[in-house]
């Protein structure tokens, strides 16, 4: 998981949330359908392409895990 142990998917929602800025904003802003934004940010499902828009939109990036697992050879 990402920051603070969080999934991406909640790590857009709460970056959604801190914003102040409504939903339709968000929406027209990222180039992402206002439904879609609306919906994902009830709880519901996105798709990858609608992310990477949104994490775009708000300076978010995905980074690998750093792990202590010991890869098997």
């Amino acid at each position: 998981m990402g920051a603070s142990g969080m999934a991406i998917s909640e790590q857009l929602r709460q970056a959604i949330e801190d914003s102040g800025e409504t939903l339709y904003r968000v929406a027209k802003d990222s180039g992402v359908s206002y439904p879609v934004v609306h919906s994902f940010a009830q709880g519901g499902e996105i798709k990858m392409a609608s992310a990477d828009k949104l994490a775009d939109y708000f300076g978010l990036e995905l980074r690998p895990k750093r792990t202590s697992r010991r890869r098997s050879k």
